[in-house]
């Protein structure tokens, strides 16, 4: 059963870029005391049940947890300042409600009113941030918008990434074993590469990974066969190879057990291509009607399915019924 609950106030609390205290804390009160939590400023947080140690990990699920929204640079004119705009155009934010809170802000309810409108810049049009509390090149900001839930649809602002963070968290307690990691990331909306640190300490670390999945949230209109109740395997994301035989091995297997899942390639991408290096890697997409807007729509039966596809898929790998990815002569 979906927690309405958390799922409510984990898609409410904002963070933006680096900035994702607000929502790794929820996350971490969620998760209790029974798991450990390694954070590294301005990069990741990696959590695994307490028994265990790093070198025990043989499956890893990542989402990132960072949602669009943008950065507020230096000030222009009486009152208003520059900013740097993620995930969508000046205008679209401009005629949202918005929340703006300091970088180093630790919990959603350190958020205050922000007010943007859009001006011409030289000959580019910017948004130009107002609010009491605002300080230059340490506010960020985003949508403000009340998650909602009526029948099958969950309605709201950061659904991506947000519902598959929380499908992979549920999938891992549901594991209930320090053989699985739970990464979330930063910045992946506009800093891709700050998954990065999280690949180089697993890559020096993690010395027995079967498997790494990655589960994020495209338009549905950017996967193939897209249908909002439908997680996909997804083996292509845009032009990148997400390790596609092993992919279609792994949906032969899921259909074989009767998950309910679809194979695709998406026109998107997420950060996935960074960790097919370390182990055998899958890209799991579960899409949403719109996409970086102040609300879009999902559905609770696909993020059911989603929950339960990764639990089938991490079972596999931690009962050895992974297909063969490696052969040497």
């Amino acid at each position: 059963m979906i927690d309405h609950d958390f799922l409510k106030a984990f898609t409410e609390v904002p963070s933006v870029g680096t900035a994702c205290n607000p929502v790794l804390n929820l996350l971490t009160a969620r998760l209790g005391s029974a798991w450990s939590r390694r954070w590294v400023s301005d990069g990741y947080a990696l959590f695994q049940r307490r028994r265990g140690n790093i070198e025990d990990i043989k499956v890893i699920f990542i989402a990132h947890v960072d949602e669009v929204g943008g950065i507020v640079y230096g000030g222009h004119g009486e009152g208003e300042f520059l900013t740097r705009c993620i995930g969508n155009v000046p205008q679209i934010f401009a005629d949202a409600e918005l929340q703006g809170f300091d970088y180093l802000a630790e919990q959603g309810t350190e958020a205050f009113p922000v007010q943007g409108r859009v001006g011409l810049v030289g000959e580019e049009e910017r948004l130009l941030l107002s609010g009491d509390a605002i300080r230059p090149y340490r506010t960020v900001f985003t949508y403000r918008q009340e998650t909602t839930f009526q029948g099958d649809t969950i309605s709201g602002k950061a659904l991506d990434p947000r519902v598959t963070a929380y499908a992979v968290m549920e999938a891992a307690l549901a594991l209930d074993t320090p053989e699985v990691g739970l990464l979330f990331v930063m910045a992946e909306e506009c800093a891709m590469d700050v998954a990065r640190k999280a690949v180089t300490f697993l890559q020096q670390n993690a010395v027995e990974l079967r498997l790494l999945i990655n589960a994020d949230v495209p338009g549905v209109q950017n996967i193939g066969d897209g249908r909002l109740e439908m997680p996909a395997i997804r083996i292509f994301e845009g032009r990148n190879f997400i390790d596609p035989m092993f992919g279609i091995r792994m949906a032969d297997q899921m259909e074989a057990e009767g998950v309910e899942f679809h194979l695709s390639a998406a026109r998107s991408g997420s950060q996935t291509l960074l960790f097919t290096p370390l182990a055998p890697t899958l890209s799991i997409a579960l899409p949403s009607e719109g996409v970086h807007l102040p609300s879009v729509n999902m559905s609770l039966k696909g993020t059911e399915r989603c929950i339960a596809l990764l639990k089938a898929l991490g079972a596999s790998a931690l009962h050895n019924r992974l297909p063969l990815s490696l052969e040497v002569d």
